[in-house]
This record gives structure tokens, sequence and C-alpha cells, in this order.
């Protein structure tokens, strides 16, 4: 098969897609994958690190970015749109794929235009700009939550989960269960001030278990050594990190996550069984990670802290409450592991595959 995959931009949005095609290519060796993306994603950076091939087009957002950005943004969708054309003309690909970004919207149009089978890949509960303009168009479409809004067809409708990084999933052991708490704090590869001074800025909170407590925490470009500083004054060990490459073997550390609830962090959450307390970032469109939150909260999988919430010390008191209660902690991590979908790559990839195969 030849698989062409669209989107990028953000992590949520490429690493989903990365998985996507990995899993294709497992199921289908001789698989041919190019992915299109713009030059203002990581796409530039990333897929270059997993060797598939990368084509770029002219495209940007136009939502809440400014009058004249949106003017340029409404220049180069034509553009995009010819530009994503002639590479389907010369790729010749069997498949389209859309996971939502900048490029998504021009290659899923030129793909409809020209009859290619096609799909996207939505994240979240709440649809993103471009999966919200595309659904009405497209073949297929692929979710990760049981409600989605809007409410896509059901004909063509097919709930498959969020994919995960297949180096998340190489090794699920957990380590040695001892009465000493691990605690991963992260806001996402750029970190999360509020959650940072929420943590540090509370932590006599945690003092009287400074011996069965430990932390690694990564705090984005610029924050390790004031947030370092803070750990060690309160006397409680920590790791403190700009950014961790190796989220695998951190994620099978710790016993507790605090983190942002991006739709890829809580796929990654609940395909690993790891219970958490999320923070969920108040400016994102449709406040769709408040929404992702609350569906896992109603489940027992994870504790909801609104952002707003965090200069009262309640991040921190959440976890103390937590590490003195280890039956509630086991709780939701096996409740966190019941609304994981850790073969959701695989699965879509199969579609993908029968899709083609059907024609």
């Amino acid at each position: 098969m030849k698989l062409l995959i669209a989107g990028g931009g953000t992590g949520g949005h490429l690493f989903p897609a990365i998985a996507i095609a990995q899993a294709v290519k497992a199921e289908d060796p001789d698989a041919d994958v190019l992915f299109v993306g713009t030059r203002h994603g990581i796409e530039t950076r990333l897929i270059s690190e997993t060797g598939f091939p990368i084509r770029y087009i002219s495209a940007r957002g136009m939502r809440k970015t400014g009058l004249l950005n949106n003017i340029l943004g409404a220049l180069e969708l034509p553009v995009g749109i010819f530009q994503s054309l002639a590479i389907i003309r010369e790729f010749r690909p069997t498949f389209v794929l859309g996971v939502g970004g900048y490029a998504s919207g021009p290659t899923l149009t030129a793909a409809v235009l020209l009859r290619v089978p096609n799909a996207i890949q939505e994240q979240n509960s709440v649809m993103g700009t471009t999966n919200r303009i595309l659904f009405r168009f497209v073949d297929r479409i692929f979710t990760s939550w049981e409600d989605t809004e809007p409410s896509p067809p059901t004909a063509k409708t097919f709930l498959a989960g969020n994919p995960v990084r297949s180096d998340l999933l190489q090794d699920e052991s957990p380590h040695e269960d001892t009465e000493e708490l691990h605690v991963l704090v992260f806001g996402g590869s750029r970190g999360a001030r509020s959650i940072n001074l929420a943590v540090s800025e509370n932590l006599g909170v945690l003092a009287p278990l400074a011996d069965k407590i430990r932390f690694l925490h990564q705090t984005g470009l610029g924050a390790a050594e004031d947030v370092k500083r803070s750990y060690d004054r309160s006397g409680i060990r920590a790791e403190v990190l700009e950014f961790i490459r190796e989220m695998g073997s951190a994620y099978r550390w710790a016993d507790l996550v605090v983190c942002r609830s991006g739709a890829g962090s809580l796929a990654e959450l609940t395909s690993l069984g790891k219970p958490a307390i999320v923070v969920p970032y108040p400016y994102a469109i449709g406040n769709h990670q408040m929404r992702n939150a609350r569906v896992l909260e109603a489940r027992g999988a994870v504790k909801v802290i609104p952002d707003g919430s965090l200069k009262n010390g309640a991040l921190v008191e959440e976890i103390a409450k937590i590490a003195g209660n280890r039956q509630l902690l086991h709780a939701m991590a096996d409740n966190s592991r019941k609304q994981g979908r850790p073969e959701a790559a695989r699965t879509i990839a199969l579609e993908i595959l029968k899709a083609e195969r059907s024609r």
C-alpha cells in the first residue's frame, strides 16, 4: 500500500500519526508511507528522526491568531491545496489520512477532490478546527472518545482510541513495589509554568512525607534551576529536568503522574494504567482538555484540579491525599487501565489496510 499522512504542528497531532505509520509498516513491511506537513510545526524535526519521508506545503492556522495571519492563511489555502494535488498525483497514494493540524486541511481537500480513499483521525473529545470542517466530506472518521463533538455520522465513524508511541509500550513491567511513592510531574515538552509553581511553592505540605516520596519533574526550558532549589529547601528528593527524553522509562518509574490533560497524555496514561492528577489547560480550543479529563475522572481514573485552583495549594494537597491512601492509588490505576486502548495504532492500521485491499 501507499499511505499519505497529513498533519502535525504539535506533538498531539504528530505522535499518533507516527504510531499509525509504524503500525502500518509492522503489518505490511512493503508499505510506502509519506508524510505531508508544514515548515511551521515540529514535524520538520521529528519526522526525519523516524526515517519516513516528508513533503511540505503552505498552510497556517486561522483561529484567534490575528487579522494579518488570518488574511495570509486565507491566501495560502488555495496554494496549499494545489501543492497537495501535485503531491498526490506524484506519489499516487492508495489512502490518505489526516490527523489534524495545518497541513491536514489542504491535503484532505485534495484527496476528496481526486477521490482517493481517505479518513481523518481525531484525538480529542471536541474536534479541532480542521477536522470539524473535514468530517462531513471524508470517507472515514477514526475517533478516540465514545462521545465526540460535533457528533460524526455513525455509518462512517470508527471508535479506535488515540494511538500511543510504540516506545512507551515496549516494556510495561512496573518497578518494584515499595512504600516510597514516585511522582512524575510534567506539563508537555515545553512545561507548564502554573504546574511548576503550584508544586514548588507548596512543597511544605509534603514535608511530613519527605522520606516516603520522590519526584521526577520536567519543567520546560529555563525553569529547572528554580524548581530544583524549592525541592532542596523542602528536603524532598527530586530529579528536576528541563526535558525528559525517555518518557517510557519515566512512566514506568512513576506511581502517580501530574500533568495536563491533552489527548496524547491521557492516551498514554490509560494505555499504561497510570493514576494521575490532571490540570486541564484552560485555553484549549473548545475547552476540550477539561472535557477529556472529566470523562476519566467520572470513571475513577484521574483527579481533576482546575488551573484556577492551583494557587490555593489544591494540587499538592491532592498529592498528599493520594500518597496517604494506597488503596485509592491502586483503584485509580485499575480504572485507568480499563480505559486504555494500547492497540489503537494497530487497530487503525488494520482498518486502513482493509479499506485499501477492498478497493
